[in-house]
């Protein structure tokens, strides 16, 4: 008779620990994202690790985060490996959950050698032209079908390999975030010297974290949505974004008017 009470007793211990351990799970967030300077340490600290653990932690979740390419990023937000990958562009991840609401903002720009053009004439500057970026973004998707349909697309896998492309020829222009630019020539001083190279604004486009498309993803992107709506009219952000001045960060116009 003993041995079946105990046997019970541990029963009902097992069962309770293991109910604990899904509910810590179920209130850990996990975040995938490429590493970006200022924005997304592989150790927790940056920008928008700042921005989520501000919308999530008050709702009572803890914020984990795991380096990735972007392109694995996305994947595994597609494939529930993780509960949101971080800065996808509107509508470019269809297996997914977008809130209304974006944390950043993207200023993309073409890099090309000082010699490559004369004169810069917006968008069509790049028409008839080998351009690349890295793989998983889809920047064509911004241009017109006029534009596009003209151009050599080559999707890398790092910036290195697309550098390597200039070196021999066989590149007219790199596209790619403004921050992401800034920090490759200042992280290969040695090798490129940005004064040899000229930089325009292609774009401007809204940053999104795009959770998994299911429930779980819904009911974390309502409480994205409404915390940042809190955050924003109490200048929470604003604050957050301020803590980065020495950053390249742009403050997204349309949160002016929050």
């Amino acid at each position: 008779m003993k041995k079946c009470l105990y046997v019970f007793i541990g029963l009902v211990l097992m069962a309770l620990t293991l109910a604990d351990v899904v509910i810590a799970d179920e209130m850990t967030i996990t975040f995938a994202s490429e590493e970006w300077k200022d924005a997304t340490h592989s150790d927790g600290t940056g920008l928008y690790w700042d921005i989520f653990r501000a919308v999530f932690e008050p709702e009572g979740y803890t914020v984990k985060v795991k380096k990735q390419s972007y392109d694995a990023s996305v994947k595994m937000v597609e494939q529930k490996v993780v509960d949101a990958m971080v800065g996808a562009y509107e509508e470019e991840i269809e297996d997914g959950t977008y809130p209304a609401n974006h944390f950043a903002v993207d200023v993309v720009q073409a890099v090309y050698k000082n010699d490559r053009l004369s004169q810069w004439k917006g968008l069509e500057s790049i028409m008839n032209s080998t351009v690349a970026w890295i793989k998983g973004y889809s920047y064509d998707d911004y241009f017109s079908e006029e534009i596009t349909t003209t151009l050599k697309i080559r999707r890398m896998n790092d910036r290195d390999a697309i550098f390597r492309l200039f070196d021999v020829g066989k590149l007219d222009f790199y596209i790619d975030a403004k921050a992401d630019i800034t920090d490759f020539f200042n992280t290969h001083t040695d090798q490129y010297q940005a004064s040899f190279f000229n930089r325009q604004t292609l774009l401007e486009l809204k940053l999104f974290v795009v959770f998994t498309k299911d429930e779980r993803g819904e009911k974390l992107a309502a409480i994205f949505d409404r915390s940042m709506e809190d955050l924003l009219k109490r200048g929470e952000i604003r604050k957050l974004y301020d803590k980065y001045a020495h950053a390249t960060f742009q403050y997204p116009s349309d949160f002016l008017k929050k």
